[in-house]
């Protein structure tokens, strides 16, 4: 702390993170800090100015740095591109070797598809901010799959998978723990990445398409069958779309939700293959209004 007080300027910023990094070492001492931090920062505005001393105001300040570093949120969770977001977290935190990517970078960006993870492992094994790289990792993955996941439903497994990383970490945080961490969230990081571009593999043209499908599709299909369904998918998703935009507040009147509700029912009835029993038409049926309801509201 008293580094941090009489730090110059230039010096500032590396000893703040220091800092920082220490608060996060457990999730208990980094909550308890937060806590403490917030309630000082609360009551300090009621002191009597005649009462603060230069020392507890450059004190004050030094613990407003910290509990400011830790609150906050990074930019990068907005941007489209998660091989981005990601460069832009490493870069704050590790020195990226050329090698460590298959091509040359240009403007030190690279695509997550191309990193040689085994070297990324071992910089962040030398590196002094561990806990802060897993803070800001972890943020970010929680803010991204949560749109994800709002997006498309179907995404519940790759949550659960964060989950699961996040229950580990937080039974031992000791240094293998944390580097076993980092390795499984870039691994995800890794698989974010592909499922974020699947639309194109699968041959759609917008991630719209691709959860229309995913909501569709089910086991033990024939490759005929597959096919019809991502047609029905794309064909669906423009019908809805199209009618959508005729309306006005499609869910909150009881005759522009039936309209609705007969499109999705009257096409999957069309459509679909054979497969499909009448009663799971409903399933589906259901499945894709709630979907269209959530994320549309009227606004296609």
């Amino acid at each position: 702390m008293n580094a941090l007080i009489e730090a110059e300027e230039f010096n500032r910023l590396s000893l703040l993170k220091v800092a920082a990094n220490a608060m996060c070492e457990t999730i208990e001492i980094k909550k308890s800090f937060t806590i403490m931090a917030s309630r000082l920062l609360n009551l300090w505005k009621y002191l009597d100015r005649d009462d603060i001393t230069t020392e507890m105001k450059l004190h004050k300040d030094a613990i407003q740095a910290i509990y400011k570093q830790l609150q906050k949120k990074r930019k990068d969770a907005d941007i489209t591109d998660l091989s981005v977001a990601i460069n832009a977290i490493v870069n704050d935190h590790l020195e990226v070797e050329p090698s460590m990517v298959a091509e040359p970078m240009v403007g030190r960006r690279f695509d997550i598809s191309g990193i040689n993870f085994d070297l990324l492992r071992q910089e962040f094994a030398k590196s002094n901010e561990k806990n802060l790289i897993l803070k800001d990792l972890l943020e970010l993955l929680q803010e991204r799959l949560d749109k994800m996941l709002s997006a498309n439903p179907s995404r519940i497994n790759f949550y659960e998978r964060y989950q699961k990383i996040i229950e580990d970490y937080n039974q031992e945080q000791d240094r293998v723990a944390i580097e076993k961490t980092f390795q499984e969230l870039m691994d995800l990081t890794k698989s974010l990445s592909e499922e974020e571009k699947r639309y194109v593999r699968e041959g759609f043209e917008n991630d719209e398409q691709l959860t229309m499908y995913d909501i569709l599709i089910k086991d033990d299909l024939t490759k005929n069958e597959i096919k019809k369904i991502k047609e029905v998918a794309v064909e669906l998703l423009d019908k809805i779309k199209e009618q959508l935009a005729t309306m006005d507040h499609p869910f909150e009147k009881r005759e522009t939700k039936a309209a609705i509700i007969v499109t999705i029912r009257d096409t999957l009835w069309q459509m679909l293959p054979e497969s499909y029993s009448d009663e799971s038409i409903d399933t589906y049926k259901d499945a894709v209004y709630e979907y269209v309801q959530k994320n549309y509201g009227g606004v296609a």
